[in-house]
């Protein structure tokens, strides 16, 4: 009797204990200099600063359908669908408040020119049509047909969409090859300027050739040099871009959509009607977005870091902030300048190069 007296008693001390204990960690978290709230630090002369969540660490996502193609997209973007016919379906998504913030996808453009002695062709004998005027793609890779997009954004724009449908990308500049998407395109890191700002993103497509048709380059000369005229095909181009400082912070949020990109059977039974045979890039399941969302992914995760932690020291430096990272959580902020001399306390440390090349969680202000 007596022993089980001394169980229960034991129980009951052990469970006062815990809650005494818990009410204790309480008591002195709450009265710690760091933890008096979520959203304010306490710096070593008593004054408090803010931290300030960013619009990436708060994203939240719904879902758009228009009978055709549905997405989860971040709260509050838009989505435009280009007026285009099945086979060349496009739309874009994009944050109204800032247009750089974007994801684009276009299943199909086509009619582009081999070689620049094949468009003189056309312009020679046929100059009123498409081959005419739409530029060369020479080689027939994926950074060729970015570095000529000016030129076809401004044929779809002004014949096509009849709107500024198709952005400008202006100083193009490859940052580096990340590898091949899932039907033979590469997958790009590159740079443009919109105005005086830089924006950054990832860029695919795939640039094939259906076939070759030669023909005399003087039609009045049949021993005149031989030159193939058959246009070539750009399928899946999709690029995701936010302003050049941002992207890390956006990159996944912004493959997302693609991720999530399904095409209703009312779609893909339309779209075979036009045009049964396209490389099967259009599948009832629609792994193959699934898969180039996963293949871009992991090339992201591969990427050289270089650029990042020098072009996002620039920018901290050029800005007025330095980095620090919160040693319970991992979060990673951009301080004030002078925080860490503010700062007395051992939550907040500064971060090390490689950690540049994460995504912040927000910033911590005065």
């Amino acid at each position: 009797m007596k022993y089980k007296r001394f169980i229960i008693i034991l129980i009951v001390v052990i469970v006062l204990c815990i809650g005494v204990g818990s009410g204790l960690g309480y008591l002195l978290a709450s009265n710690s200099d760091e933890s008096s709230s979520s959203d304010e630090i306490k710096l070593a002369d008593g004054k408090k600063v803010s931290i300030v969540k960013n619009e990436a660490s708060k994203i939240e996502y719904e879902k758009y359908d228009n009978g055709l193609v549905s997405l989860n997209i971040p709260k509050g973007w838009k989505v435009v669908v280009a007026p285009f016919d099945y086979i060349h379906y496009s739309f874009k998504v994009y944050n109204p408040e800032d247009p750089n913030y974007m994801f684009l996808f276009g299943m199909k453009l086509e009619g582009f020119n081999k070689s620049q002695a094949a468009k003189n062709w056309q312009k020679t004998y046929y100059p009123s049509n498409i081959f005419a005027q739409l530029p060369v793609i020479d080689p027939q890779t994926t950074e060729a047909f970015y570095k000529i997009w000016n030129e076809t954004a401004a044929y779809v724009n002004a014949n096509d969409a009849k709107s500024e449908y198709l952005p400008k990308f202006n100083d193009f500049n490859i940052i580096e090859n990340l590898g091949k998407n899932e039907i033979g395109g590469d997958i790009l890191r590159a740079t443009y300027k919109n105005g005086d700002k830089t924006i950054q993103g990832l860029f695919t497509a795939s640039v094939m050739s259906a076939g070759n048709y030669y023909v005399n380059s003087n039609v009045f000369n049949l021993t005149s040099p031989k030159i193939d005229v058959w246009p070539l095909n750009v399928y899946n181009i999709i690029f995701m871009n936010t302003p050049d400082e941002e992207f890390t912070n956006w990159q996944s949020i912004l493959d997302n959509c693609l991720a999530t990109m399904e095409f209703s059977q009312t779609f893909i039974s339309e779209f075979n009607k036009e045009e049964a045979n396209i490389m099967r890039t259009i599948q009832a399941n629609q792994k193959i977005y699934d898969s180039i969302s996963d293949m871009i992914m992991d090339s992201w995760e591969k990427r050289n870091n270089s650029y990042d932690i020098i072009s996002q020291k620039q920018s901290d430096a050029t800005l007025g902030y330095e980095r620090v990272y919160d040693t319970d959580t991992g979060e990673i902020y951009k301080a004030y300048n002078g925080f860490t001399d503010d700062y007395s306390g051992s939550k907040y440390k500064p971060i090390s190069d490689d950690m540049y090349t994460k995504p912040t969680a927000g910033y911590i202000e005065k």
